[in-house]
């Protein structure tokens, strides 16, 4: 793959974040119009939830010892 091709994928795959950003923002905005309070109660419900499932997950060497070298490796 040549560095323009790769340039292009890139602005591509750029492009493409930034679209499902906007959709996902248009969609939170529905659903508090929709919703109130009770959508930012929900929201926090399964953030909550995920987070404990993700510390649950954590306990595993193996998915700590895959966790620590992803994050080594952005670094």
């Amino acid at each position: 793959m040549s560095f323009k091709e790769l340039r292009r994928e890139l602005e591509e795959e750029k492009k493409r974040n930034l679209e499902d950003i906007i959709r996902h923002a248009k969609w939170e905005a529905e659903m508090v119009k929709k919703l109130g309070s009770k959508w930012f109660e929900a929201r926090d419900k399964w953030l909550w939830e995920a987070l404990e499932a993700d510390k649950e997950m954590w306990k595993d060497p193996k998915v700590r010892r895959a966790l620590l070298k992803t994050i080594a490796r952005k670094k």
